[in-house]
């Protein structure tokens, strides 16, 4: 039972290794966008209304004959339907549960919501993004929290997979958003613990670098990144043939004039081949054109039915040959999991549909290409610096 992005991260990732995962959503209350392909890809998807009469019984029954149940809603939504913790062991003994909560299901917050951009918020990481002068920043996507989160779900999930296949025992695994990112605050909180400062935000700089920043070069929305130290500010002066002093001290600016009216891809060249550690600062159409991500294999193509498209693989590689079947309509693989998987009759299965508890959406309608108007309207709010009128260059690199 999957809501937002970081339980379907996670068990993207399941089905990527093999895993047969089963989405659970209700058909009632359906939304109308169109599913995500890195989110929705090789899984199923079973339409069931928790609400209606006989819905919980029937998400036991499929609990039953699998080796994990996952849910990323509140805990008091569970307990309310009974298919919480105990509920599920009482007819699946050694069942691999996950809880997916903002706070965990203990605690004096463990019954408030939370998502991704929250979760980064209150455990610290905003205080520590932006210039010093400036309100907190946050990460770049909506989903940093979510993500990471989901990949200490997988790796939870495994383990506990590998525990029951030893000793016979299941595990009730109760991860959450604020605890997940706050892991990653380890060496700030140890520091604080002892007694000094709050690390102040600094932007792009970094103490133990002479040059640490990014830099507008040639075209539109277009920079590079460059980190030397100092013992490196000579072959970076030399590099760009300009004039810096051996500490690196005002370089920041003399680059930011020097590199304002270049392109960057040479730039990036010219320091890599000096070992001064520089790239492109690349947006989403870059990534999907990347000739070095497709030599590795990174991207896969999923048949959409009308075309085509490029999708990225699991984050251990392997998406040229990973098996990349389309979202499922919600409610497509219904009959299947009921029978197969609950192990009901055909007379079951028919009741619960007759019911109303199980049910099927047909498949959205694809997503209307953006008028010009509604174009200039996004341009002009700043959300967008432009919408390229066709971006196919991944097309030179597919298989």
């Amino acid at each position: 039972m999957e809501q937002a992005a970081a339980l379907p991260f996670a068990t993207r990732h399941l089905a990527d290794l093999g895993g047969e995962v089963i989405r659970v959503e209700s058909h009632q209350r359906a939304s109308a966008a169109q599913p995500e392909p890195d989110l929705f890809r090789n899984k199923r998807r079973f339409g069931l209304d928790l609400a209606t009469e006989g819905g919980p019984e029937l998400f036991r029954r499929v609990a039953a004959g699998c080796d994990v149940v996952a849910h990323n809603f509140t805990p008091r939504v569970m307990r309310q339907f009974g298919i919480d913790y105990p509920s599920i062991r009482a007819v699946n003994p050694d069942v691999v549960y996950l809880s997916l909560t903002g706070f965990g299901t203990t605690g004096p917050w463990g019954e408030r919501p939370l998502f991704g951009p929250g979760a980064e918020a209150v455990s610290g990481h905003n205080e520590m993004i932006g210039p010093a002068d400036a309100w907190p920043g946050r990460p770049g996507t909506i989903v940093y929290a979510d993500n990471t989160c989901g990949l200490n779900a997988v790796f939870a999930i495994l383990a506990a997979l590998d525990h029951r296949d030893a000793t016979g025992e299941g595990t009730h695994i109760d991860i959450s958003l604020y605890e997940t990112q706050i892991s990653h605050l380890g060496p700030v909180i140890a520091e604080r613990s002892f007694g000094a400062p709050q690390p102040r935000r600094a932007g792009n700089a970094d103490r133990r670098y002479a040059v640490h920043g990014v830099f507008a070069t040639l075209g539109l929305d277009r920079h590079v990144v460059i980190s030397a130290t100092r013992d490196q500010v000579p072959a970076l002066a030399e590099a760009l043939s300009v004039a810096l002093s051996p500490d690196g001290a005002g370089a920041e600016v003399t680059l930011a004039s020097a590199l304002a009216g270049r392109d960057g891809g040479p730039v990036v060249a010219a320091l890599q081949a000096r070992g001064i550690a520089a790239a492109e600062v690349a947006d989403m159409a870059d990534q999907s054109s990347d000739a070095h991500l497709w030599s590795r294999g990174y991207f896969g193509l999923m048949d959409m039915g009308e075309a085509s498209i490029p999708v990225a693989g699991p984050t251990f590689g392997g998406g040229r040959g990973l098996p990349m079947r389309r979202p499922h309509g919600l409610g497509e693989d219904s009959e299947w999991v009921l029978r197969e998987v609950a192990g009901l009759s055909a007379a079951e299965v028919a009741a619960a549909i007759e019911s109303g508890a199980v049910g099927s959406v047909p498949a959205p309608r694809p997503r209307p290409r953006p008028t010009p108007e509604q174009v200039a309207l996004r341009i002009d709010r700043g959300e967008l610096s432009r919408v390229d009128d066709v971006y196919d260059g991944w097309r030179r690199y597919a298989p």
